[in-house]
């Protein structure tokens, strides 16, 4: 099972089209974010002019079953 933890800039890539990234998440199993890329992403969405569109679309992307978002705990740490 191929499992990656996205970062910020990771999910504004795949998000951009950006060949890398989307044949990257296209072929593995899991993915996690954390809660701190979704307040980075939160963050830059209302600083922009597509707030809720950004939101919908992440939305979207949260619901995939391959998606995980993963508290910041020690137990992460660990990992």
């Amino acid at each position: 099972m191929i499992r990656i933890l996205l970062d910020t800039n990771a999910y504004v890539a795949f998000k951009q089209g950006e060949k890398d990234a989307v044949e990257t998440l296209r072929h593995v199993d899991r993915i996690g974010i954390s809660v701190v890329v979704l307040g980075e992403l939160l963050a830059g969405f209302a600083a922009g002019k597509r707030e809720d569109r950004n939101r919908i679309e992440l939305d979207a992307f949260l619901n995939s079953p391959r998606v995980t978002i993963i508290p910041v705990d020690r137990d992460t740490a660990h990992s």
